[in-house]
């Protein structure tokens, strides 16, 4: 069926899905990680291996994000730019090499994650399935994918995450990156994540209704698909907040004990 294209123009944007080797970057992402991992010393836990690799990750996805914001500008309320695919001219042609290079990293990290016990956890097994779902989306049909690149600045919580626990075993630096990473968190995850879904949830209902119109049924179905797979990331998110949270005051009421009955044994 063909449809107005200049109607889908302004809900799905002009860049192609096809204009950059897709599935080659996603390789080289796959392969570069994967050798990686195979080149840490192997004194270094798998464990370790892969916060040491996902803390590099982190870091390009969060690079990449700081520089779009510096050199180019960003629209939130542009349905196009924000629920499609981006449009030419823009800087959003270039947001494909940074969720290419990120879709291959969870594809390695869930390989990852499967074949090592002790790198698994069930909520990372979720959020892994979940971004990889989300990111296919954006990378192949060109749903959502500026929204999915500004949501790679979340993954700097997982930086000071990450270092937290590699550095377990000094007190100093643990305490400080698990500051760091309670902050960076909320603002993050919290904030920052909650503003842009909640932009991108705007602009999709915008993105269902224009592209029913015409009868995009196809493309109606992805967006909807996308809304569903944002509220649930949203919730993990807010759960893992719970469970910070939790875990905070169960720590200070755990210190608070702990100091009175030191002064009552003295």
């Amino acid at each position: 069926m063909q449809f107005d294209k200049q109607i889908q123009i302004q809900y799905l944007g002009n860049i192609s899905s096809w204009d950059v080797p897709i599935f080659g970057l996603i390789f080289v992402s796959i392969m570069i990680h994967t050798l990686f991992f195979c080149f840490l010393p192997s004194s270094i836990t798998p464990m370790i291996k892969s916060y040491i690799i996902s803390t590099f990750h982190a870091l390009i996805g969060v690079t990449s994000v700081l520089y779009f914001f510096l050199n180019y500008s960003v629209n939130l309320k542009q349905i196009n730019r924000v629920a499609g695919g981006g449009i030419y001219g823009t800087g959003d042609e270039i947001m494909i090499y940074s969720l290419c290079y990120s879709f291959g990293y969870f594809i390695y990290d869930l390989l990852i994650m499967l074949f090592y016990k002790s790198v698994r956890t069930n909520t990372a097994l979720i959020h892994h399935i979940l971004l990889i779902s989300v990111l296919s989306l954006g990378i192949l049909n060109c749903v959502c994918r500026p929204c999915h690149f500004y949501l790679l600045f979340e993954e700097l919580s997982t930086i000071a995450l990450n270092l937290k626990t590699i550095y377990y075993d000094r007190t100093n630096l643990h305490n400080t990156f698990t500051m760091l990473f309670v902050v960076s968190f909320f603002l993050c995850r919290i904030i920052y994540g909650s503003i842009i879904c909640g932009y991108a949830l705007r602009s999709a209902g915008l993105f269902a209704q224009m592209a029913l119109d015409i009868g995009d049924l196809k493309n109606t179905f992805f967006v909807l698909l996308q809304i569903s797979l944002c509220v649930l990331s949203r919730i993990l998110n807010f759960y893992w907040a719970i469970l910070i949270l939790r875990k905070m005051f169960r720590s200070k009421r755990s210190k608070t004990k702990h100091e009175s009955l030191n002064k009552k044994t003295l």
